[in-house]
């Protein structure tokens, strides 16, 4: 299997507000190349557009817009490294806190160590 991991872009269209949301998703395709998986990723974005109805009546639309990140990642094995980001935070010390906050909540919340 020859894995890529693509980034979906959707809008959320709520006629009953003003302002935009978009939808950012990251996907797995199983594909023999790059072109392959861009246009797998391209036909899945249309089929997973759809149309719900909020418990308040709302319609929500979610309007496929595009592919814009396509990364070979090959074949998948445990604890392969699928994404990185590296930050620069102006706070060190705040962005420590945070992530052992979040990390914390994380742990109760799934009842683990």
């Amino acid at each position: 299997m020859n894995w890529f991991i693509v980034k979906m872009i959707f809008q959320i269209v709520n006629q009953d507000k003003n302002s935009f949301q978009f939808d950012e998703q990251l996907r797995l395709i199983d594909a023999i190349n790059e072109e392959l998986a861009l246009e797998m990723a391209y036909q899945l974005g249309q089929m997973e557009q759809e149309e719900l109805t909020s418990r308040n009546e709302q319609t929500l639309k979610w309007k496929f817009i595009a592919v814009t990140e396509l990364s070979h990642i090959g074949e998948i094995a445990h604890g392969k490294e699928i994404h990185y980001q590296i930050s620069e935070p102006e706070e060190s010390h705040s962005y420590l806190e945070m992530i052992q906050l979040k990390a914390t909540n994380l742990k109760q919340k799934k009842h683990l160590f």
